[in-house]
């Protein structure tokens, strides 16, 4: 007998750091396996943030695959490295009021003496970085590394209808939660 479908709606609306992505994979966890979907629905919006957290997640994210569907469905915005995670989706949709934007990674630094390997160093990660994200969203959508280079340079804003052209969407639409479905919201402040 077929296994019957269920999906589960889970709101997440934050910034993307190393203890964000833990508590984010330990709640996805845990409603796995209290509710044994299969589907999770992410209604997510977020400013992104660490490239090396938002990667665990994204992996994270895409190991599911192979015993369940995930969708996602952009709430409000999707920035920086939430582009990366957005993708894990198999299914994704936009509302039509919400955006995607793309830029160049930063870095903090402490206040402190840098010398030459220092900084080649993090130049050297800067240009690694950008190259694995480069990588993951053309892998995933139909925007080509040079665009995705261009935007890195300057930054650049979309709107749902480029995302749409550009793969990067499946769908525009209203985000809706059926009735009696199960919602579940991650808040980690």
């Amino acid at each position: 007998m077929p296994t019957p479908q269920k999906t589960i709606y889970i709101n997440f609306f934050d910034g993307i750091d190393q203890t964000k992505v833990n508590k984010f994979i330990q709640f996805t966890v845990d409603a796995i396996n209290q509710h044994n979907p299969t589907e999770i629905y992410y209604l997510i919006s977020s400013n992104g943030g660490d490239v090396d957290s938002g990667f665990t997640l994204y992996n994270f994210l895409v190991s599911l695959q192979g015993k369940m569907t995930i969708t996602m469905h952009n709430t409000g915005t999707i920035d920086s490295m939430a582009n990366v995670i957005f993708l894990a989706g198999q299914k994704r949709y936009a509302a039509p009021n919400a955006s995607f934007l793309y830029h160049g990674i930063v870095m903090n630094f402490n206040a402190g003496r840098y010398g030459r390997t220092i900084l080649k160093e993090h130049l050297s990660r800067l240009d690694g970085m950008e190259k694995r994200m480069t990588e993951t969203i053309s892998k995933n959508s139909k925007l080509t590394k040079e665009e995705l280079k261009k935007f890195f340079q300057q930054g650049e804003g979309k709107d749902v209808e480029f995302a749409l052209s550009k793969d990067v969407i499946h769908e525009i639409k209203i985000p809706s939660i059926p009735q009696g479905a199960i919602h579940l919201a991650m808040s980690f402040v």
